[in-house]
């Protein structure tokens, strides 16, 4: 079963998921034939005394550490995006009260005189 979950992740990281290879062209298609290999691999060695039975239970894990760290690091992108969103509206905002304090007291000099 681990094997096949193994061959799957490859597939799915064409249509969704964030791939682990660090290069700018091709990172999907290395992505799929690196689980693909693995997951072959894996099937021809169960039969050395499970190893790859062991192996792809340890890929499984891998997976879903790397899974786990992306969505952390996601939620923390999340909420920087938020933070800085309500710094950059409370500074526009003063200026903008600001601006309009200004014309106020102008117009007012103005009308004054």
């Amino acid at each position: 079963m681990g094997i096949l979950g193994t061959i799957i992740s490859g597939f799915s990281a064409l249509c969704m998921g964030q791939p682990r290879i660090n290069m700018k062209e091709g990172r999907k298609l290395i992505t799929l034939v690196v689980n693909l290999l693995v997951g072959i691999s894996q099937f021809f060695t169960i039969t050395f005394l499970f190893v790859g039975w062991f192996w792809s239970i340890a890929w499984g894990g891998l997976l879903i550490i790397h899974s786990m760290q992306y969505r952390e690091a996601l939620q923390q992108r999340r909420q920087e995006a938020v933070a800085t969103a309500a710094i950059e509206a409370l500074t526009k905002d003063s200026i903008l009260h600001r601006r309009d304090v200004k014309t106020l007291v102008k117009s007012h000099k103005k009308s004054k005189k």
